[in-house]
């Protein structure tokens, strides 16, 4: 069997993250893409909504039965290194894909255990900000110019899964109103 991966803060899941998931299924060989949404992003100090409704929120939005949204991560109650999931997900899989944004090839060697991992896995990056993504690696092509930082500043309907999108605005207004 054949996997993807694909981890993330999802601080909040938006309509890029959906297109990601449909890329994947549309263009690599799997037969299951299992989201990770984090406890906490080992490269980040905290997270604005907490791990649990993150994870509501993406069950809510992404419904496709070759999709499963993991709670691994959040079970941890720690942040968690990257190898340690794949690890987690690698028993009986034949070969492991995992999906990461352009904007983290900078610092892709720095990751935790980085040389094991690469022995894990084939990295899919997708596209991110005119970022040049090596032939090495399998890429998508997504065009939505959004991110999460972006959404939890200025939250925007257009721009989340309709099935989340009032949740999403009425969570981050109430959390910018109370906290700054």
């Amino acid at each position: 069997m054949n996997i993807a991966l694909f981890g993330g803060s999802f601080d909040p899941p938006h309509n890029g993250h959906v297109s990601i998931v449909n890329e994947a299924l549309s263009q690599l060989d799997i037969q299951e893409l299992i989201i990770i949404p984090a406890y906490l992003n080992p490269f980040k100090s905290h997270s604005v909504a907490p791990a649990e409704l993150r994870l509501k929120w993406l069950k809510e939005s992404i419904k496709d039965s070759r999709v499963k949204i993991s709670d691994y991560e959040i079970k941890q109650h720690k942040k968690v290194p990257s190898i340690e999931s794949v690890k987690h997900f690698k028993s009986g899989v034949d070969k492991l894909y995992f999906i990461i944004g352009a904007d983290n090839l900078k610092n892709l060697s720095s990751w935790y255990a980085f040389k094991e991992l690469e022995s894990l896995l084939t990295w899919v990056v997708v596209t991110r900000d005119d970022i040049d993504i090596d032939k090495r690696y399998i890429c998508l092509h997504v065009n939505e110019p959004i991110s999460s930082t972006q959404l939890r500043e200025k939250p925007k309907k257009e721009h989340l899964p309709k099935e989340i999108a009032n949740s999403v605005i009425n969570y981050y207004k109430e959390y910018y109103a109370t906290t700054h």
